[in-house]
């Protein structure tokens, strides 16, 4: 081979092994960055806990703790029937609508 063929065979070797290098080291920032974001995330929703159980003071006994498990199940089905409320209202809402189409066609159909 000649001295120029190699010197350009040798540049490309060269830039392709910088291409895979830079590649790798983004893939590494990247996740470098992913990791940080995470481990941030851990931390504040440890400091909210905390902040939480400083707050819930009051259920600190076991007796207490029965009472709020109760009302806290209490509070969830109240939700739960509220939710089916509104959810039948909306089935209803969008039930009559029709229902007057249908009366409006048969009126046509009559005359």
């Amino acid at each position: 081979m000649k001295n120029s063929t190699k010197i350009k065979a040798g540049l490309l070797l060269t830039s392709l092994a910088c291409a895979a290098g830079a590649t790798a080291a983004l893939v590494l920032l990247q996740k470098k960055r992913e990791e940080e974001v995470y481990h941030e995330a851990e931390l504040k929703a440890m400091d909210e806990l905390e902040e939480m159980m400083r707050e819930d003071s009051d259920c600190a006994s076991c007796a207490c703790a029965e009472e709020c498990a109760a009302a806290d199940v209490q509070d969830i089905a109240d939700a739960e029937e509220e939710a089916a409320d509104v959810e039948d209202e909306a089935d209803e809402e969008t039930a009559a609508p029709e229902d007057d189409e249908e009366a409006d066609d048969e009126k046509s159909v009559e005359n």
